[in-house]
Formats: structure tokens, sequence, C-alpha cells
């Protein structure tokens, strides 16, 4: 998995319920939980109770930093195995998802430091029966993503043979010419797989045990032939649905190998970079070529970015099966961080909505955080369930969801009394609206100029932004069919790069199906287009913190909200109030 980095900035925090850190558990800073946890300092006291508090709002899996070269954090949240109540520790297995290509690319590199190999070497070298159009492609196209070849050859799991796999990407028309595109390509890192095998005369995987992961004293880390029944491996989780772990399924085949799906431990990843620090796995050669980032930012396995903060090398990964992952190498800030998921958030990897808030957290910032919850018998809820109406004519919808309730807002009243009470801008808010469906009704009709009359920086972003609405388009057309209506879902306050903006959700809704937008506005200029992860309802779950009084928080945008019931003198419940500047009270309909 990989997103487009240079058009979705950063949705950093609201800061409704940011909390003191004085109010942490005073034995946080002490190594907590099973044998190898570690939570030292207030940095890791910090993220610590960040993570404990989202978990039960939807978090699992583990987050692990180093700074300096000391581990500060090396802990498990939620559940690996829910139906028998095993927890995620610090020595749980994950799934890499695509942080495996940076493997794979690894054992490129060794062979070119055995001299069995070059990194300039064509195809044709290692395959039979290239196509005309392919045969200029080479292992760096591959390792790069330049090759033009097609991203996915099937479904993770189904039995795909190594040759037949190679002859399907073979035979498949190109996206480009070799080299002048950067296109992200699981299949092309299958097929540096398939060279790897055919050079060494070893399975993938065994060459990579013997040449990377035991020189790197990485002892579980791989698809099989490490003794997974000393540990335990997370299952993937989907919403409700239990996936299983990759173990039960069919030995990873070439719809998979080599491009995803690894396992690995925190401790065995932070293995990995300490050896990439060093040269007794991989030289000092090998590494620069490694590390020079080509086309869109990406070396040979890894993104390699400049920021703020100096060099940053990263990749993640992940399935819609529920895994996802995210490694992170602040090299001039000698940072380490890893955040392993088990679980989905709604219709997107989970790892993508905290990444951003636990570097916020990791380089001084603050991030909102919700306080502790208590738990409540699901059948208490019910009293809360109904519509409750605003004055204005929006409308809060209550359900229960096991043992949460879901509050959606319905109207841009709703959504502004919902998500920030204490300054709700409903009006600003809905030009906002209108104005986002505006420019893409005109864009789905080829006219470009309303976006580029809203659009900041407009010589510079015209045409990468129409480049990127035009793409989406083409790619999800079969699923999508032709877009039909254009929908302002609403509009909300976040921060971009530090600054104050807001945001508009926008749908394209098709014949068949809907693709996402979002929008960031300064003033009436816009100063970012991104695509978006389906975001559903306007909601956001709610957890008890007494009786009558609930703390909601979405994870993804660290919005948090406080509500409470009123109640008549019989116990039914007459009211929904939102406290702000001025307590709000929605009575509710019956």
């Amino acid at each position: 998995m990989r997103k487009a980095p240079i058009f979705r900035p950063l949705i950093l925090c609201i800061a409704v319920l940011t909390i003191s850190l004085a109010s942490a558990d005073g034995n946080a800073a002490k190594k907590a939980g099973a044998a190898g946890e570690i939570v030292e300092g207030d940095l890791a006291k910090k993220l610590d109770m960040y993570l404990t508090r989202i978990t039960p709002f939807g978090f699992s899996g583990a987050l692990f930093v180093a700074k300096d070269g000391k581990v500060i954090l090396n802990k498990g949240y939620g559940m690996a195995i829910r139906a028998k109540n095993v927890p995620n520790t610090s020595g749980t297995v994950f799934s890499t998802g695509s942080i495996t290509k940076q493997f794979t690319a690894a054992g490129i590199m060794k062979l070119e430091m055995m001299g069995k190999l070059k990194t300039e070497d064509p195809i044709t070298k290692y395959f039979d029966n290239v196509p005309e159009d392919k045969k200029t492609i080479t292992l760096h196209n591959l390792l790069t993503h330049t090759s033009g070849v097609i991203d996915f050859t099937g479904m993770d799991f189904e039995v795909a043979p190594r040759d037949e796999t190679m002859q399907k990407i073979l035979d498949a028309p190109l996206r480009h010419k070799p080299g002048e595109q950067f296109a992200y390509s699981n299949a092309g890192y299958s097929m540096l797989a398939a060279v790897i095998e055919k050079v060494s005369g070893q399975s993938y995987e065994e060459f990579m045990n013997k040449n990377i992961f035991t020189p790197s004293g990485m002892a579980f880390t791989g698809y099989r032939i490490p003794e997974w029944d000393k540990k335990v491996v997370a299952h993937w989780y989907r919403g409700e649905k239990d996936n299983g772990t990759p173990l039960e399924k069919n030995y990873p085949y070439w719809n998979y190998l080599g491009n995803g799906g690894i396992l690995s431990t925190t401790e065995d990843m932070y293995k990995w970079h300490q050896a990439l620090l060093e040269d007794k796995v991989l030289s000092a050669p090998v590494k620069k070529k490694m590390f020079a980032p080509f086309l869109n930012e990406y070396g040979y396995g890894w993104d390699i970015i400049q920021r703020e903060m100096g060099t940053l090398i990263q990749h993640d990964g992940g399935s819609m099966l529920g895994c996802s992952a995210e490694f992170r190498r602040y090299i001039d800030a000698k940072i380490v961080t890893m955040v392993f998921c088990n679980q989905s958030y709604g219709q997107r990897a989970l790892f993508e909505a905290v990444r951003d808030k636990i570097e916020m957290l990791v380089f001084g910032g603050e991030v909102a955080i919700p306080p502790e919850v208590s738990a409540q018998q699901p059948d208490k809820l019910l009293k809360f369930v109904g519509t409750y109406k605003l004055a204005t004519g929006g409308q809060l919808q209550v359900k229960r969801e096991d043992k949460t309730i879901v509050i959606s807002a319905h109207g841009q009243d709703a959504i502004s009394v919902l998500f920030e009470p204490g300054n709700p801008d409903p009006v600003r808010f809905e030009e906002l609206n209108k104005l986002a469906a505006s420019v893409f009704e005109a864009a789905l009709k080829g006219d470009y100029e309303p976006f580029g009359n809203v659009l900041a920086n407009k010589e510079r972003r015209m045409k990468p932004v129409q480049e990127l609405i035009e793409m989406r388009l083409r790619m999800y057309k079969p699923r999508t069919g032709e877009i039909k209506n254009v929908k302002s879902l609403g509009t909300l306050s976040s921060t971009l790069d530090g600054e104050k903006v807001a945001m508009t959700y926008v749908e394209l809704k098709g014949e068949k199906g809907s693709m996402f937008f979002e929008l960031y506005w300064q003033d009436s200029k816009n100063v970012g287009v991104g695509p978006a992860p389906p975001p559903g309802e306007m909601a956001l779950p709610f957890l008890p913190v007494s009786e009558s009084e609930f703390v909601g928080y979405k994870i993804d945008s660290a919005v948090g909200a406080k509500i409470g019931f009123k109640m008549d003198d019989s116990g039914s419940v007459i009211g929904l109030v939102i406290p702000g500047d001025q307590d709000f009270m929605a009575p509710k309909h019956k």
C-alpha cells in the first residue's frame, strides 16, 4: 500500500480534549505489561497515554519508538486474538505488508555485492519470452517502480505458480514506457523476487533468511521459516470479522511473494534498522544506491523524503483484510517509529489514522487525547437512541452499536455543533460546501477554470491537481461507472502544516459506486486537494464517562466532543446537551 504523497496533506489535530500529561497513570513510566514491553521517559508516557486512550475507540496493534539509539517505547495495545482474549504485546507478530519490498530490494543488492547481478541489467537476462516493448526494462526500473509493468496479478492468497505469474506480467500491456514515469507496482517486486531465486538457486525465503534476516539477528521475520509456534501471531480484523492469520492460508504464492506480507515483530524490525546503520549485511556502496531517491522520492524499496526535521526514510503497507504497518526512520533526528496494526479503521488502513499524530507527539507537538472511559451495559444505552432536532433544522441521530453510541450529524449546522460546539460557523462552511461541489461539477465537464480560480499557487498546482483528478476518475471508473452527481458531505475545521484550515469532504457518486476527495481551504482559497477514503456518515462514536455523560472521539482527525443527556423526573431522556461557550440542547424528537 502506498499513498499519493504530494496531494494528500497531513491532517493533524483539532485540540478539543487535550489532556494534561500529569493525568497519566503514575506507573506508566515503568516497564509495563508483558516481559519486554518498555515505556520510559516523558515522551514515551505521552505516546503510551495516547495509544491507551484511543484503543477503546478503535486502535489495535503495537507502537515502537527509539530515540538517540535507545528504545523508549515498545508496547502492544488491544487484542491479538479476540476470541481467546489474547492481548497484543511488544513480542506479537504482525504482517509488514509492503514493507516487504525493502527486504526484496536488499536481497537484490546483496546479490550485487556478491557480483552475481547488476541493477542496470535488463530483465531479458533473467526472463525468457520478453515482449519487445519490455526488453529495455532493467532491475533498476523494477526497484524504483518505473518499469511500467502492471500493479497486481491477482488476489494475495490465490495459488499462483512463479513462472505462470511472471508470464502474466510480461504479457500484460505496459502502463507507460520504461523509465519515464513512477507507477507503483507490486508485480514488479514479485519479478525481483523471481530474479533472486533464479540467480541464487534458492527459494526466495531461504535466500532472504540466510543472507538478510539471520545476519541481522532477525529470528522472527519471514513467511514460513521462523518457529511461529513460539510467538503470538496477531489475527486480522475488519470490523467484527476475524480474518485469521496468513499462516492459515495458502503458502505465499506469486501474487504476493516478494512484494508483501512478510511477518515480523517490532524488535526484529529495529534489528533491521540497526543492521542498516552498519555495513556488515549491506555494504556502504550498495546502501548508497538503495537510498538514492529516484522518481516520486522513491529509492529501492523505500521512500526517501526531505522534511523539516531532515531526511525521512520510510515505507508502509497493508491489506483490506485488516492488517497495516508503517516503518519510519528519521535519520537526522535519530528517531525510529513503527506502528503495526491488526484491525481496519472503517474503510481505510488503521496506521493511516494515527501516523501523523504519532509524529506530532514525537516531535513535541500536542494531539487531542480522549479521557478515560468506562464500560456500560449495552441495554442501558437504549434509552439514548433517537433523533434530536436542532432549531436551525439539522438533526443528530443517536444509534447504539454494541457498547457504544454513535451520533451522526445531518446538515452543516449539526456537523458544526457536534464537532466544534465552541466555535460553530455553519454559514461560512455551507458556502465552502457549495464552492467545493461547484468546482468539481465543472471539472467533470472538462472545465477546470473554476477550480483554477480558487487554487492558491495556481501556476504551480493547477496541472498536478487536474492530473490527479483525471487519474482518479480513470482508475475508479470500473468501480463507479459514469459519475452522475457531486455532493459536499460537510466541512470541518482542521490544521494543515500548523495552519488552521477548513476541510470539505466531496462525494462523486457514480452509476455503481462513489469516490471521495478532501479539499482544504484558507478563507476561500484552496490550499490542498487529495483523494479520501469513504468518510461514511459525519459521525462520532461515544463512550460513557458517567451515567449520562459521554465522550466521543474520531481517531483519524483527532476530533473529540463531550455530550450529556437531559432527563425528566421519570428518568426519560428529553434532550441532548452539547457543552460549548453556551450549552446547546437539542430536544429529543418522537
